[in-house]
């Protein structure tokens, strides 16, 4: 039984237009604040609590593309050498040494390892993509709740 179709192709190009039309949002969310001096584009709480979980996952969709290129190359190994060259001196870096090179990559919460048969690994995505992520994600879903909830009840003075 022969693998099927890899995903991955598909997953990458989803996310790095996702990243796109992310960036295209938070430009025009910049120049409204900028034009307008007024900071959701709605009216309602609800749908100022909305805007604000949309804007969440257009920074949580910039941080995976960020990721999720990290290390692209037309050579694999060559950003796993240069990363190493780069930690461990210029000596690490020499022809042969990169032979048995194994590369594991994760496309969400990105992660993008290479490994060395003696033993050495190096992390090719920036250590501040996976926390960003997350938090991303956690004040999306907290802006959604708070959208949905009621608006506490009035004083009455």
């Amino acid at each position: 039984m022969s693998p099927g179709p890899s995903w991955e192709p598909v997953i990458f190009a989803a996310v790095i237009l996702s990243s796109l039309a992310a960036c295209v949002l938070l430009v025009a969310k910049a120049l409204h604040l900028l034009a307008t001096r007024r900071v959701a584009y709605a009216r309602t709480r609800s749908g100022r609590f909305g805007e604000a979980a949309v804007l969440c996952l257009c920074v949580g969709a910039i941080a995976v593309a960020v990721g999720d290129m990290s290390g692209f190359d037309t050579r694999p190994t060559r950003p796993c050498a240069a990363a190493r060259a780069e930690r461990d001196g210029a000596l690490s870096y020499r022809d042969g040494a990169n032979a048995g090179i194994t590369i594991e990559s994760r496309a969400f919460l990105p992660s993008t390892v290479c490994r060395w048969p003696d033993g050495g690994t190096v992390e090719l995505v920036p250590s501040w993509v996976a926390p960003l992520t997350l938090l991303s994600l956690a004040g999306a879903a907290l802006c959604a709740v708070c959208g949905v909830r009621p608006p506490p009840p009035a004083s009455r003075s």
